[in-house]
């Protein structure tokens, strides 16, 4: 169900009561400081602040997270889980939550200080899924993952570090957290990491005369470092740097700080300025910050989710572009690098691939070649940068071309169904008004007639409803099974695009049901379905044109690609090239 937006502002007007705002000149002890002294410098505008109690009570961190993580329906926001529960008054724990450390209180020795106090590493969180994560750090796992049903939305696992020769657990948030967290690690490193310009000593730090590192069971072992002033080791910096710049700066994070500064009276500077954490971990390193250069997430340009708080109109510093090496390929962009980047290098060789055979395409990069032709997409291919794998060992990519025709899908439409728009649907299911439809068994959804051949996409609000986590609802065109949706463990939006292919034509009505018995169900708060007024359809795919004619014989050339690591960098090797991150040739 979509909200009027009188009532989102209406809620956010009475939870910015408790918000406090960044004052000004807060960081200006910062300006023209750089590496460690910047640091530093950060450390000391942040450090004294108001520490909370711990646990519940209205002036304790469930009174903190009331109005730091309460969407407009009233529901805490679980970043470890979709199944969210309401809030039910300031100060008392949700149900099936706990409080979770994000930056792990093992790390420092677990001393109920005032970074075990700190609210803004502090999330509410489903604790199933916080067991399961227990002390890990952040980063992508590999292997051994664990059970889904454990460990909510994230992803528990364990990676390889080729360095270390070693296998260690690790955590994966959702996309849309990953920058979130990855801002909290950066406090968290600021505000209780070394001092290393100032002859002081973090009382944090005392058990293990810095971050503990002694241990194989605590996580710290893998992802903390006592040597220099960055904290991190260099894979989780890198992860972390990723992430911040993958998954900018959200209202959600704004509007949290302002609530968290509320109680604390301190704030996190990676939010209110994100791109400063460039300065000290990222492609700035080394460089005098200049404020006026920046722009801060309380500016009125400041897009949220969008903004990387570089300011518009601004020279970019130089020799170092933003991290990530783009060029174009067929007029689409490829980011090897993995990061969707608002700024590209300027200086690039040249297109790698290219294609002129007029009814092929460059769809995406695989990881191995295409021997001949296939009829079906390759089972691995890398379409977005969000989908090229991290750099953990040398990786060789290959250019996928497929042959493409168009098909007709009618006039572009957009059916929505909720609680202002049912014109055209019908449905059986009962309706808990403002709320759901209960779709348990024997009741259905059924949207109007709708050209298949358009059919781009599905958008749903769907919850458990009586208990059942993992709840289905299948989405059918007649007797053809077109998706079927699975909830994790409770509130979740689903996007659903199809495939290129033929086989969905003719027109036909959704259906949308579940099989599961009386009172538990689906609760599905909306839906949309978006039609095109045509698609695209690729078959026979290749890595190369000039194993076959059915494409112009020789049309195509190709050069793969390879992201290494030499001395703990990235480069680009293209044929026999090398190539730095700033897209210049290595001699």
């Amino acid at each position: 169900m979509r909200k009027n937006l009188y009532i989102v502002i209406l809620c956010f007007l009475c939870l910015s009561a408790y918000a406090e705002e960044m004052p000004d000149n807060y960081y200006v002890r910062a300006n023209g400081k750089k590496d460690a002294v910047l640091k530093d410098s950060l450390k000391s505008c942040i450090r004294n602040h108001t520490a909370i109690s711990y646990g519940s009570g209205a002036n304790s961190t469930w009174g903190v997270f009331y109005y730091s993580d309460q969407d407009a329906d009233g529901y805490c926001m679980d970043m470890y889980c979709d199944n969210w529960y309401k809030f039910s008054s300031p100060g008392t724990a949700v149900t099936g939550c706990n409080i979770e450390h994000s930056f792990a209180k093992s790390w420092w020795g677990g001393g109920e200080n005032d970074a075990y106090k700190d609210c803004y590493h502090l999330n509410p969180s489903n604790s199933t899924a916080n067991s399961s994560r227990s002390n890990y750090p952040l980063g992508v796992p590999t292997k051994d993952f664990k059970d889904q049903s454990t460990t909510g939305s994230l992803k528990v696992g364990k990676m390889h570090h080729e360095t270390m020769n070693v296998d260690f657990w690790v955590f994966e948030p959702k996309d849309e957290y990953k920058g979130d967290f990855a801002r909290a690690y950066f406090y968290m490193a600021t505000c209780y990491g070394h001092w290393t310009t100032v002859n002081r000593t973090e009382p944090v730090l005392s058990q293990y005369s810095g971050w503990r590192l002694d241990n194989s069971d605590v996580g710290s072992k893998f992802a903390m470092q006592n040597d220099n002033y960055l904290e991190f080791q260099p894979w989780e910096q890198e992860v972390l740097i990723q992430w911040h710049r993958q998954d900018p700066v959200s209202e959600k994070e704004i509007n949290r700080q302002d609530a968290v500064s509320n109680f604390q009276h301190n704030r996190n500077p990676y939010i209110d300025y994100p791109y400063l954490a460039e300065y000290i971990w990222g492609d700035h390193a080394g460089e005098e910050v200049d404020f006026s250069l920046l722009m801060p997430s309380s500016d009125p340009d400041f897009i949220p989710g969008v903004s990387d708080g570089w300011r518009e109109g601004s020279v970019t510093p130089t020799p170092k572009p933003k991290y990530g090496v783009t060029w174009s390929v067929n007029g689409a962009t490829l980011y090897v690098d993995s990061i969707v980047e608002k700024k590209k290098v300027s200086a690039f060789p040249e297109t790698p691939v290219s294609c002129s055979a007029e009814s092929a395409e460059f769809i995406g990069w695989a990881p191995s070649p295409i021997d001949g032709m296939l009829d079906e997409e390759p089972a691995v291919l890398y379409k977005e940068a969000k989908d090229i794998p991290m750099v953990t060992a040398d990786i060789t990519l290959y250019a996928v071309f497929a042959r493409k025709t168009t098909i007709d899908g009618g006039v572009p439409a957009t059916y929505i169904f909720d609680d202002d728009n049912q014109t055209g649907w019908t449905t059986n299911a009962s309706h808990n008004s403002g709320s759901y439809w209960l779709l348990d068994a024997g009741k259905t959804l059924v949207s109007p007639e709708i050209n298949l051949a358009g059919l781009d996409s599905i958008i749903v609000k769907i919850r458990t409803y009586g208990g059942k986590d993992y709840n289905t609802v299948t989405v059918s065109a007649g007797s053809t099974t077109i998706a079927t949706i699975t909830t994790t463990t409770g509130t979740t939006l689903t996007r659903y695009a199809w495939k290129n292919t033929s086989t969905l034509t003719g027109e036909s009505a959704l259906t949308f049901s579940t099989n599961y018995g009386s009172g538990k169900g689906i609760g599905l708060a909306y839906a949309i379905i978006k039609a095109t007024g045509t698609r695209t359809t690729f078959d026979r795919y290749i890595t190369s044109c000039q194993e076959t004619t059915e494409l112009i014989e020789n049309s195509c050339k190709h050069a793969p690609i390879r992201k290494i690591l030499i001395g703990g960098h990235v480069y680009i090797l293209i044929g026999d090239e090398l190539y730095n991150i700033m897209g210049q040739r290595v001699k």
